[in-house]
């Protein structure tokens, strides 16, 4: 589990340069969003990535003395996956951003008075990034969160338009988060005509993972996902209530998942990266 951090400057963020390429109204609000850190157990599947292929950001980052800083990872991920299309560093990236992703939804739906539901605003945004890793440019120290959250800004503005016409007013939402990369109204329309389909593929995503986890796992490994994935307890607690080592229960954590991939793989007749 990511666990929120105080914010502290670190030899990476100082190296590369914290500066944002959003202006102050943007800044306000990411400066109040959740300093993370890297949790071990994603390091060490950060680590194994980089290893498996050949993408210098991510071999850099993950060499760093003492660590990566969070923002690095994320933007060196994001870059691993745009490149090779890797699904280890989407799912990492997954992870790494689901909780900072609901806090700055919540922030920014209470800002527009959003009726948007968090969970809809989230899963929308991972489709965003997980179909267009193309428009994402490293460029900036913070290229991946001032991105990320865009998208984030920008699924809250649709859903707000979509409750204007059952009459809520939105003309106090005009610029929330002002990016340059900001989507064009044909990025939106592009994004909408896709949306239907994407909800089809993900439902079936989730059909196979519970088919999956209930025919090939062991009740101890589906317990132990369970714990992580959906109770979101820490490794450390969730070791505790099954009674084992910390260390084997990561063990049992990452062969399950690990399982649960390979037959996803042979499901949907792909390769992973």
């Amino acid at each position: 589990m990511v666990q929120p951090q105080p914010e502290r400057p670190t030899p990476a963020s100082a190296a590369l340069g914290a500066e944002s390429d959003l202006p102050a109204e943007g800044e306000a609000l990411l400066a109040r969003a959740p300093v993370e850190a890297v949790p071990e157990e994603a390091l060490a599947r950060a680590l194994r990535l980089a290893r498996s292929v050949d993408h210098p950001l991510l071999s850099r980052v993950v060499a760093t003395r003492g660590g990566p800083e969070f923002q690095a990872l994320n933007n060196a991920l994001m870059d691993t996956y745009r490149v090779h299309g890797s699904l280890e560093a989407f799912s990492l990236l997954f992870e790494l951003n689901t909780r900072p992703f609901s806090v700055i939804a919540n922030r920014i739906v209470r800002m527009t008075g959003s009726r948007a539901d968090i969970g809809d605003i989230l899963q929308e945004t991972f489709l965003a990034i997980y179909r267009y890793p193309s428009r994402f440019c490293p460029d900036k120290p913070c290229a991946f969160r001032n991105w990320s959250y865009s998208i984030i800004r920008n699924t809250v503005y649709r859903h707000l338009q979509l409750a204007a016409r059952e009459g809520i007013p939105v003309d106090f939402v005009t610029e929330i988060l002002p990016d340059d990369r900001a989507d064009t109204p044909s990025d939106a329309t592009e994004l909408a005509e896709s949306d239907r389909q994407c909800e089809r593929v993900y439902g079936l995503l989730l059909c196979l993972y519970m088919d999956i986890y209930e025919r090939d796992l062991k009740p101890r490994d589906r317990l132990a996902l369970q714990l992580v994935e959906v109770d979101r307890l820490g490794y450390r607690e969730a070791a505790q209530k099954l009674g084992i080592r910390l260390e084997n229960f990561k063990m049992i954590v990452c062969r399950a998942r690990k399982k649960i991939f390979q037959s996803l793989v042979r499901t949907l007749g792909t390769r992973p990266s």
